[in-house]
């Protein structure tokens, strides 16, 4: 018979094993051919299939929920909560509204649905939105990376590019002079190789629900600025398995597509840290910060590494993190891909992999995004940026590294002029 000293040696047990298999969960883990099947449901099919035939291994940690939280700064999260109410979208589009006007806000800052309900027939919409509004709380910034073209036998051509960007709305500093009316504006210039250095692009992007980005691109051997189709996102960067709109897992408007909740999950995140990297004063101005960040290794450049050249072998680590799964369909019929499938973070709200189908309807590619975060000393400043996109092809077998910059500038105050048509084409000559 069982007697009481001897059931309660035996709960302690249990809740000793419990508490050890607990540890072990927390510990962190590598996913790799030995133990793919751990790996179903926390990775996209066709990347499960590559760790299954010893292309992938993923170095996996715990992170801790409130500190990855606070990823983003406390203001950040107080306007979010404050913003609950505030907002709808518009009908007949996937457009931002203020609830007091019906009109697109000048400006917000947070996320402007802090609640998803997953039963709203717009649910996918305001995630969208959601990821808006977090991608461009930083306010401004850049970097200089490059974009690796990668096959079974290693590189075979890259772009070395250095890019800027600024908001005007979702900015932790409120609102700044905006007499164009913009959402936020970029520049690009292309450094190597040599036969396309010089090479620039301006965009400009109107904060309203109905007009496509403005993109003008400048060559310096015919002297020449030109219109661009705001479609031109979906084609290929220089002949590689990367595409304009890779940058931070979505780079266009959220108004061009269709969005529509298919679903919840948990997906294996890749990060860089994974928690906030600290800001350096820069003595090149008193509103801008530096951010060092590890460089992110690939196998192809990692002497007796196993794995696809594409695999990256340091300074990137996965986390499992709760997502909403959105297809995205495109309005615009140039528009090279059928539909798109993102994972976006449940809290974070950035995108962590993404599915993409072409107009066949057939699946051929797929992206992993990753993220890291800066924030300042007192918790009223923080930035989300995407760091790396490695892109797969897998009709071609041959994939791409977008990012992986070890450095980045934070600017809350570009001077005036620096994203015009003039600085276009005199920084390009």
């Amino acid at each position: 018979m069982w007697n009481a000293p001897r059931l309660a040696t035996l709960a302690l047990l249990a809740l000793l094993a419990a508490a050890v298999a607990a540890q072990a969960e927390e510990a962190p883990w590598t996913l790799d051919q030995n133990n793919w099947q751990d790996g179903e449901g926390l990775v996209p099919q066709p990347v499960l299939e590559r760790i299954k035939n010893g292309d992938y291994s993923f170095r996996i940690v715990p992170v801790d929920p409130a500190k990855f939280r606070a990823n983003y700064s406390r203001s950040f999260w107080q306007a979010s909560e404050a913003n609950a109410g505030k907002y709808d979208i518009a009908p007949d589009v996937c457009g931002l509204a203020d609830k007091a006007t019906g009109k697109m806000p000048a400006f917000f800052f947070g996320l402007p649905f802090p609640k998803i309900d997953p039963q709203d027939p717009q649910a996918g919409c305001k995630i969208a939105w959601n990821f808006t509004a977090a991608s461009m709380q930083g306010e401004g910034g850049g970097a200089t990376f490059t974009i690796n073209g990668l096959d079974r036998d290693g590189e075979f051509k890259h772009v070395k590019v250095a890019v800027e960007g600024m908001t005007f709305v979702g900015r932790h500093g409120g609102p700044v002079e905006n007499p164009e009316n913009l959402r936020s504006t970029g520049i690009a210039f292309l450094l190597e190789p040599q036969d396309i250095e010089g090479v620039s692009l301006l965009m400009k992007r109107d904060n309203d629900w109905q007009s496509q980005d403005q993109i003008w691109g400048y060559v310096p051997s015919t002297r020449r600025v030109r219109k661009l189709n705001a479609a031109t996102r979906s084609d290929p960067i220089g002949g590689m398995d990367v595409f304009a709109d890779d940058g931070n897992c979505y780079a266009g408007k959220t108004e061009y597509f269709k969005w529509k909740l298919t679903g919840e999950g948990r997906i294996l995140a890749p990060v860089i840290g994974p928690y906030a990297l600290p800001m350096k004063p820069s003595s090149e101005s008193a509103t801008r910060f530096e951010v060092e960040i590890p460089y992110m290794r690939g196998a192809y450049e990692t002497p007796g590494a196993k794995g696809a050249p594409w695999l990256v072998t340091d300074g990137l680590v996965y986390v499992p993190r709760d997502v909403w799964i959105v297809e995205g369909e495109s309005s615009d019929p140039q528009y090279n891909f059928a539909r798109v499938v993102f994972y976006f973070d449940k809290e974070l709200f950035q995108i962590h992999w993404k599915m993409v189908y072409n107009r066949a309807g057939e699946y051929f590619y797929n992206a992993a995004c990753g993220h890291h975060w800066a924030k300042n000393a007192d918790d009223t400043y923080s930035a989300s940026a995407n760091n790396i996109v490695i892109g797969v092809n897998d009709k071609t077998n041959r994939a791409a590294f977008g990012g992986r910059y070890t450095s980045q500038f934070l600017e809350r105050a570009f001077v005036a002029g620096r994203f015009t048509l003039q600085t276009l084409t005199s920084q390009a000559d």
